[in-house]
């Protein structure tokens, strides 16, 4: 088979006309433009995570981060079970030796798992506990709507309630067996007999917790009325026992009674063998008791904010918003969980579960006092992390975390973690300079750089500044503390409002998401300059100079230090943008709202992101994106995705609209995983891409092939035939190869397969198909050296199927050591619309018709035209340009002669007997010639247009002009010649 632009097609019958016409027939060639639509690039490794979690096995209680809510004992008094809300699950702490582990839950916020281990089952805010007459653990699961339940003989996760439910915040069961909720959201509290669910009582503002007395009466706290309610165990007779909704705050009196003492906002709940209640007053930082109809007294707490007082009466420590509340029966001990409602400097040392006996002393039995933070000096992945923002590595490959939401930077060398910078509290808004960088505050820092001398540098978001760190000294670079938008040239003056985003070059240039201000900075030295945006919210600019152009909140910078290409994640326009050579596009995203997985495996800039996060790229060329950190619906994100060289993006992991954590280990599933809220990005030396997961409370790691393998076609409708496929691949070492072995997608089938265009492979090759396997087996055996990127496409497929994703692997070669790509595939989405997405290959040819026929009258001295019309597309990053060649015309009565030599001597004028050419452009090509002037054809080809720049989603016209002059002294008859048009992209 003659190989792409050589083919020729000649006619093979004469024709003619009465008037004795000259027919000229022009045979064009009839290849086709390889449409290349590189899809996703699957994971050459699977879904890890390398830091973060939630929290150690079998370790000390007191050593690890309790975000605690609910509380329960088991029967004999032994076992605390601890919800804790912030990691999702429920702990276990063996009282005897102060040890805890995790019994339920994996630490995602799903409603995963019924039916299986409960350790492996997602559970979402964990917020009571209930231990029932059998020793089985329930748990109302608030953002999951759902009573949950652990069969602990056998340790299985299941759900008998749910269905209805509004965040439930209570679970108990009275001595019937009969369950009670707390159906918070709805008002409500529910009742659970013989897998049944009736309405117990309603009418309530935000019910928490439920006891039961001696007499089955009912006793239900009310945190929004502040009260605590009873009824008699039918539901009737509902009266008030404590509390005055007319007294809240400040006047919680003891020695009065209880319904004349106020109560702010009462949760936990218990009742003793001798009626005496005792709530948890949760607002007033106390622990009451009372008896109904009695008085009231504090049995816990000062009424100050707080976790001191260890070793002391529980008279005069401090508790910090206790929530649940439990007794050992046999003991009289109480557990209580403090720290619920706080997200503040004072609160976030106060998380934890303490436990006393009235008139006695109190300790802490569960948590470090944090919400989220521990494990230093230990490995990574047993720490704990509180909704991490950015990562970075230095030239050591040491790992940099922002945990953003302890206020801290984190490092992971050799797996072992340790607090690199901060105190964990932010110091309000004072950064502390000149000192240890441990003992400089930082206030939700969300982004990490290290420079190439191994300087880290640091988004202080809620400082408003960019610190560095150097030598173990902490200092401020960029900011004044002060939120603003003055940009005064020097660094250190230049007022930042939350900078989110901190971006470091080899060069030591420093770029600045600086969030607040809708701009993108860039630091020289200590000399800053507004690199984009005009400091005002909007979306505009594109094709303009970057400083003239609306961003919206952009959240984070990168530079491709191989193309110098600045990157800027414009998070509140929902694209991400770039500046290549002073010239500010958008690079993907339509600008639209959050949605959904829409564009996939076609352009990226008609695909369809959500508040992209965090960017990276690689040495190919291609652009990350932590897509989706919308937090209101419809959500679109918590995906990974990649935008090749090609311009076309790909889902790369994580599930679409599926906030939640899931999937390490699963290879083959990274696009099934869930993962939550991922945000700014770093490639480690190995090519692993690491990306941090707030909302999974984890940094996790995916390896991708950056030189990996794509996978086009021409017409990815579903159902077309005359498809051409084709594929990029690289060799990773040197290799010699025979054949190279493709898995083409199940929904295609070939016939008369032949091949298009092969780069840095032999041409003369054999296509064969079986089954899915396709094999291109080489005349001879060829060597190319690692690196080295391949490029094979193949004709004559047909879309078998109906819209979906599909792939195409390369599965194997043959011949030599070493190997080639084989790990990396694509997929493309046939779509049941037109879907056709052309981009060429580095040597292709231009579809044309096959032949087309003037006719000219010589007795009328015709001087006759027609014009051929070429549709070129390229991909979203690179030009083309577009030889032309040509044979004289031959036939009847000898040849017409091109009316001049070429390009380098077009003809203004035409002569008879002779023809020739002319070229327009619509679009980024521009003619090579002389413009209105004709070239005659040329047998070696010359190139005609050139583009600097990519296509038009549309692609160019280039309107080929042929012109011939005749007169009366040519005889008539068939003059027949070939017109070659070659496409090469600019790669």
């Amino acid at each position: 088979m003659a190989t792409p632009g050589v083919r020729m097609r000649r006619l093979t019958r004469a024709r003619t006309r009465t008037r004795a016409a000259l027919i000229c027939v022009l045979v064009l060639l009839a290849g086709q433009l390889v449409a290349a639509t590189p899809a996703r690039a699957a994971n050459a490794g699977d879904l890890a995570t390398v830091a973060g979690g939630p929290g150690a096995n079998a370790k000390s209680a007191t050593a690890i981060a309790m975000g605690a809510r609910g509380l329960a004992l088991n029967a004999a008094g032994t076992v605390l079970y601890v919800a804790d809300i912030f990691a999702n699950v429920v702990r276990s702490i063996t009282l005897s030796t102060g040890l805890t582990s995790v019994i339920a839950g994996m630490g995602a916020n799903n409603s995963n798992g019924d039916g299986g281990a409960a350790t492996s089952a997602g559970i979402n805010t964990p917020a009571d506990l209930a231990v029932d007459a059998a020793g089985d653990l329930w748990i109302a699961a608030q953002l999951n709507n759902k009573i949950r339940k652990v069969t602990m003989s056998t340790g299985i996760m299941s759900s008998p309630i749910s269905s209805g439910l509004n965040n439930p915040q209570g679970v108990a069961f009275n001595s019937s067996g009969d369950g009670f909720i707390a159906d918070t959201y709805n008002g409500k509290v529910l009742k659970y007999s013989g897998g049944t669910v009736t309405t117990f009582a309603s009418g309530l503002n935000r019910p928490s917790n439920i006891a039961f007395d001696s007499a089955g009466n009912v006793y239900v706290t009310d945190c929004q009325n502040h009260v605590v309610y009873r009824w008699t165990s039918a539901g009737a007779s509902k009266t008030v026992v404590a509390g005055n909704s007319t007294l809240i705050s400040g006047t919680a009196v003891d020695g009065v009674l209880a319904t004349a003492s106020g109560l702010n906002c009462p949760r936990g709940i218990v009742i003793d063998s001798s009626d005496v209640v005792y709530i948890s007053d949760s607002a007033n930082n106390r622990i009451r008791r009372f008896t109904v109809g009695g008085t009231i007294s504090t049995i816990a707490g000062t009424g100050t904010a707080g976790m001191g007082g260890d070793g002391g009466a529980a008279t005069s420590a401090t508790l910090d918003h206790p929530t649940d509340l439990v007794e050992d029966a046999s003991t009289g001990r109480f557990y209580v969980s403090q720290g619920g409602d706080q997200i503040s400097d004072a609160g976030a040392k106060d998380w934890g579960v303490r436990s006393f006996i009235p008139g006695g002393n109190i300790s802490t039995v569960g948590g470090n006092g944090w919400w989220g933070q521990s494990g230093d000096g230990g490995p990574a992945t047993d720490a704990q992390l509180y909704r991490p923002g950015g990562v970075a590595f230095d030239s050591s490959n040491g790992l940099y975390i922002a945990d953003t939401g302890n206020n801290l930077v984190r490092t992971v060398s050799a797996g072992v973690i340790t607090t690199f910078a901060g105190t964990g509290l932010t110091g309000g808004t004072t950064a502390t300079d000149g000192g240890a960088a441990t003992s400089g505050n930082l206030s939700t820092p969300q982004d990490v750089a290290v420079d190439s001398g191994g300087a880290v540098y640091i988004a202080d978001t809620g400082h408003h500044r960019i610190r560095r760190v150097s030598g173990g000294v902490i200092g401020t670079v960029a900011g004044t503390g002060t939120s603003g938008s003055t940009t005064t040239g020097v660094a250190a003056t230049t007022l930042l409002s939350s900078p989110w985003g901190v971006s470091v070059t080899a060069s030591g240039r420093i770029y600045i998401a600086d969030t607040g201000n809708n701009r993108i900075l860039m630091m020289n030295g200590t000399a800053i300059s507004v690199v984009a945006g005009t400091g005002t919210s909007g979306y505009s600019g594109d094709g303009g100079a970057p400083t003239g152009a609306k961003l919206n909140g952009p959240r984070d910078v990168k530079v491709d230090e191989h193309s110098g290409d600045v990157y800027i994640a414009d998070t509140g326009n929902h694209v991400v943008r770039r500046i290549r050579n002073g010239v500010i596009t958008t690079v993907a995203g339509t600008g639209s709202s959050p949605l959904s997985d829409a564009g996939d495996g076609g352009l990226a800039t008609a695909a369809v992101l959500d508040s992209p996060d965090g960017l990276e790229t690689d040495a190919d060329g291609n652009l990350y994106i932590a897509d989706g950190d919308s937090t209101a619906a419809p959500y679109g994100g918590s995906v990974i995705r990649r935008v090749d060289k090609h311009g076309v993006i790909h889902h790369l992991a994580g599930k679409y609209n599926s906030y939640s954590w899931a999937g390490d280990g699963s290879a083959a599933a990274a696009t099934s995983a869930r993962i939550h809220t991922p945000g700014r990005m770093a490639f480690d030396s190995s090519g692993t891409l690491y990306f941090p997961n707030a909302g999974e409370l984890r940094v996790r790691s995916i390896a991708v092939e950056t030189g990996g393998a794509y996978f086009w076609v021409s017409d990815a409708t579903a159902g077309a035939t005359g498809v051409i496929y084709g594929w990029e691949f690289v060799a990773r070492t040197g290799a010699t190869i025979g054949s190279v072995t493709i898995t083409v997608p199940a929904a295609a089938s070939g016939s008369g397969l032949y091949l298009v265009s092969a780069v840095h492979l032999p041409k003369t090759g054999t296509v064969t198909l079986s089954g899915s396997t396709l094999t291109y087996t080489l005349s001879s055996p060829v060597t190319v050296p690692a690196g080295r990127h391949m490029y094979l496409s193949v004709a004559g497929f047909t879309n078998t199927a109906s819209s979906n994703f599909y792939y195409s692997t390369i599965t194997s070669r043959t011949s030599g050591g070493g190997g080639i790509d084989v790990s990396s595939s694509g997929a493309v989405y046939f779509s049941t619309a037109s879907a056709v997405l052309v981009l060429p290959n580095p040597d292709a040819t231009v579809t044309a018709p096959a032949q087309q026929v003037i006719y000219v009258d010589p007795f009328l001295r015709a001087d006759t035209t027609l014009v051929s019309a070429v549709n070129v597309h390229t991909d979203a990053t690179r030009g083309y340009s577009l030889t032309i060649a040509g044979t004289a015309l031959t036939g009847t009565a000898g040849t017409l002669s091109a009316v001049s030599s070429g390009l380098a001597s077009p003809a203004s004028s035409f002569t008879a007997g002779h023809f020739g050419y002319t070229v327009g452009v619509s679009g980024a090509g521009s003619f090579a010639g002389t413009a209105g002037a004709y070239a005659g054809y040329t047998s070696a080809g010359e190139t005609a247009v050139t583009a600097t720049k990519p296509t038009t989603v549309g692609g160019d016209t280039v309107s080929v002009t042929n012109r011939l002059k005749v007169d009366h002294l040519q005889k008539a008859g068939v003059y027949t010649g070939t017109v070659t048009y070659r496409v090469t992209g600019s790669y």
